[in-house]
């Protein structure tokens, strides 16, 4: 059986869904609301599959826009586990499944779009390959692939203190797990090495809105007093739980007065797309 907390690091409860909803909300922000890239034609979209899905909220939202040109499209939310799938899903189907582990052949050559987000906790780079192969095995021939990550590329600064620990941070803890911090940079190098074509890798930045403001400073908050301090433990950077909460306590109340002070880092989000080729035999 799957050990689903070696996978990912936060909880599975009411409280981690409302983040999840929440984040999932300023993500789609940072990205002007662009929920599917403008190079992936929305007509003719029949199905739509979302890998670490959680709650299912961006496959709502997708549906919410999707179902106003289609009389009838077919939503699939994947994750490894099931403990974060809304109670009434609606029009949208759920799974409990490994990305790493091959689909169920009824998923197979079946999606128009399948999409991934923020996964480098969750993959060793050894493993991107295998994910990368295992949804090329989902998509339809001409089908289109679009992975997000928040990753080194996200966390760069030329004069914040707090981001430079964070980077410091998570580049030792991932390494020390055998994961990929060029999570984005890996996913496009295995979607080129797989054969998908048109692949290109973006990046979106809240600051081209002074309104996300609060909210990028509140997400990181957030990223510092649970995923930072779990990595300081995990990676054993600290000897127990109560220094790792000290720890993070001390670079929140830092990462505080910097904002004060006008110092807010901006949310950088990466993203790949990729198609499959039309003339890819189906399996």
């Amino acid at each position: 059986m799957i050990n689903t907390q070696d996978k990912y690091v936060f909880g599975r409860d009411q409280k981690e869904s409302e983040r999840l909803n929440a984040q999932h909300n300023l993500l789609s922000k940072v990205t002007k609301n662009n929920l599917i890239h403008s190079s992936i034609p929305k007509e003719g979209v029949l199905s739509v599959a979302d890998i670490g899905t959680g709650t299912g909220i961006w496959l709502k939202d997708v549906s919410q826009i999707l179902d106003k040109t289609h009389n009838q499209c077919y939503y699939h939310g994947f994750d490894i586990s099931a403990d974060q799938f809304p109670e009434k899903p609606g029009n949208i189907q759920f799974s409990v499944q490994d990305i790493t582990l091959p689909f169920p052949k009824e998923h197979w050559n079946r999606y128009d779009i399948v999409h991934v987000r923020l996964l480098i906790g969750a993959l060793e780079e050894s493993e991107y390959k295998t994910a990368v192969s295992n949804l090329s095995t989902i998509l339809k021939p001409g089908g289109f692939i679009q992975w997000e990550e928040v990753d080194e590329e996200s966390y760069i600064s030329a004069d914040n203190p707090v981001i430079w620990e964070i980077r410091r941070c998570f580049d030792l803890a991932l390494k020390a797990e055998k994961k990929c911090f060029t999570a984005s940079a890996k996913v496009y190098e295995e979607c080129i090495a797989a054969g998908l074509l048109d692949v290109v890798r973006l990046d979106y930045r809240s600051d081209w809105n002074s309104d996300l403001r609060l909210d990028t400073e509140e997400r990181l908050t957030t990223i510092i007093e649970t995923l930072y301090a779990s990595l300081l433990l995990r990676s054993g950077q600290v000897a127990d739980e109560e220094a790792a909460s000290k720890r993070a306590g001390e670079l929140i109340e830092q990462h505080c007065r910097l904002c004060a002070d006008g110092n807010t880092p901006p949310l950088k989000v990466m993203r790949v797309v990729a198609q499959k080729p039309l003339d890819s035999p189906c399996l």
